[in-house]
């Protein structure tokens, strides 16, 4: 699932990657990668979805 609109996270935005679904449970897992001048030095990391707002 791809996503363009970007989401907030400790007030930095993010753009998401990718959502998966821990195996036997309803949590969302997102992969997101930070959003700016410096992104490409930036690492993809995964959270949980509830930690993420819309900007």
């Amino acid at each position: 699932m791809h996503n363009r609109k970007p989401v907030k996270l400790v007030g930095d935005l993010y753009r998401i990657i990718d959502i998966k679904r821990v195996n036997g449970t309803s949590h969302l897992i997102a992969t997101i990668k930070k959003i700016g001048l410096a992104e490409g030095k930036y690492e993809p990391i995964d959270v949980d979805i509830e930690y993420l707002e819309r900007a």
